[in-house]
């Protein structure tokens, strides 16, 4: 009887061992796929993103400083007349008969310069006046980061069709208070003329009078 054990235990193995395979051969998916292969979608596909594109040098003009040495100037006609502080030096350009443009000469294109217009007529509130600005600049201009935005003030970042970081500071004046803006103020500049063009654009504003010395 001795002999017979490992005999007995060779024929369980073999038998387990076919048995397995039956069972494996079963159990496996046999079947022939058909059709055209296909890549198989991401699960969480990512969108290409662009790497950022690098803005252009600045203008090496020195910077717009604080403090600047301000004069008497005058705009407009009639009970349209409006007097505020303006930068000694600088020369105005008439863009429109109701817009002008305030440069110190010699600075380059991209420096800094100030706007001034009067939107009276255009018959909105301060904050329709600085909702519709924004809108603009997010349709017209690339790479738009609204700084700062007060009840009658704005400050924005932007690209310049030149590829220029512009930074920008606006306010909006209501002198008759009426409800109404009457006139828009900006001041453009470089990241080295954020502080000039702080200072600037607050003393421009609140020194601007009406016709007559007070409001319009």
């Amino acid at each position: 009887m001795e002999w017979r054990g490992p005999v007995v235990l060779v024929a369980l193995l073999a038998i387990g061992a076919g048995s397995g395979y039956v069972a494996s051969a079963q159990n496996r998916d046999t079947s022939v796929g058909s059709g055209v292969p296909a890549p198989v979608p991401a699960q969480r596909p990512e969108v290409p993103v662009e790497p950022p594109q690098p803005f252009a040098p600045d203008p090496d003009d020195p910077p717009l400083l604080p403090d600047l040495e301000m004069r008497t100037a005058t705009l407009g006609t009639g009970k349209f007349e409006i007097t505020f502080p303006a930068p000694v030096g600088w020369r105005t350009n008439a863009n429109a008969s109701n817009e002008w443009k305030w440069k110190k000469p010699g600075t380059s294109n991209n420096s800094y310069v100030m706007r001034i217009e009067q939107i009276d007529s255009q018959d909105i509130t301060i904050e329709d006046a600085i909702d519709i600005r924004i809108e603009r600049l997010r349709n017209e201009q690339d790479d738009v980061d609204i700084v700062d935005r007060g009840a009658a003030s704005l400050e924005y970042t932007y690209r310049s069709n030149e590829n220029n970081a512009r930074y920008s500071f606006m306010r909006w004046l209501d002198l008759d208070m009426s409800g109404q803006a009457d006139v828009e103020i900006v001041v453009h500049g470089r990241k080295r003329d954020v502080a000039g063009a702080k200072d600037l654009i607050a003393r421009v504003a609140d020194g601007m009078r009406g016709a007559g010395g007070g409001p319009l």
